[in-house]
């Protein structure tokens, strides 16, 4: 037996929860490329626009700015049997968004200014149990509408589902599904950064979501102690249900770190250009 082999027999009891530590590991190093490119991409707007150039960013990322809102106005329209009412829509409008803190009070920092590109506005009745349930899937609704996205734009580009890993019958990682056209490859990989990048709920998303992100956590945690408290289902069981899923994420997660790296590089390269 060779050292290769007996390693792997002692890692394969800790394969299982690696693989799912791997998913905050890639999650934290995805953030940390994204914020990379963002500054190159400052800097090359700076460079050459002056003040105005730090919007490119923003402006790269528009398609991706207008599935946020539309994801959020799709999921206020279908609580409108509930009371919930679009009052207005707006993709294109930049504004500085406000920090406040726990009082409410205006908080000035001499950090970079976020900026809000798009809003919905709704409507809807005060103290009802559906009004908390449709402010929480309102506000994360950019989350499974960026997924969506993803998972077409990748078959698009690939012609691979994202769930299949797409190997050969040599185990070779083929980036194309054998005779799907090589040109998508020009348009698809943007389209996937920039719904990426907005895929992420804003902060004040998240704080109208915050009850029934809370509430929902709550339940699944209940449900899951539930089953295996009466032995519904077991930990290995569960141990390979989340397994399984974590590798799908990591996968997905690879894709989108291998695409950050590629623009990190190219805006990397022009960045050092305009320097000299």
């Amino acid at each position: 037996m060779n050292s290769d082999t007996r390693l792997m027999q002692q890692l394969a009891p800790y394969l299982p929860w690696l693989i799912i530590v791997a998913v905050f590991v890639l999650f934290i190093l995805l953030r940390i490329t994204r914020k990379g490119l963002r500054q190159r991409v400052d800097e090359i707007g700076y460079r050459l626009f002056g003040e105005k150039g730090l919007l490119i960013w923003f402006w790269l990322n528009a398609p991706g700015v207008i599935l946020h809102e539309t994801s959020h106005a799709i999921a206020v329209l279908l609580f409108s049997p509930f009371g919930f009412r679009i009052t207005s829509v707006t993709f294109f409008r930049i504004k500085p968004m406000v920090k406040r803190d726990g009082q409410g009070r205006v908080v000035r920092s001499g950090s970079r200014q976020s900026l809000q590109l798009g809003e919905v506005q709704y409507v809807r009745p005060q103290g009802h149990f559906m009004s908390y349930v449709g402010d929480g899937l309102s506000g994360v609704a950019p989350l499974f509408g960026g997924i969506v996205a993803f998972t077409f734009l990748y078959w698009v580009a690939t012609g691979y589902n994202l769930w299949d890993f797409p190997l050969d019958i040599n185990q070779h990682i083929q980036i194309l599904r054998p005779g799907w056209p090589w040109w998508t490859l020009i348009f698809a990989p943007y389209l996937i950064l920039t719904v990426t990048s907005e895929l992420w709920p804003s902060s004040q998303d998240w704080k109208g979501a915050r009850w029934f992100v809370s509430g929902f956590i709550c339940l699944l945690l209940l449900t899951l102690l539930a089953f295996w408290y009466f032995h519904h289902v077991n930990q290995e069981e569960l141990l390979a249900v989340s397994t399984f899923v974590a590798s799908r994420l990591n996968f997905a997660l690879l894709i989108l770190l291998g695409l950050d790296v590629a623009f990190l590089l190219v805006a990397e390269g022009l960045v050092r250009a305009l320097r000299r």
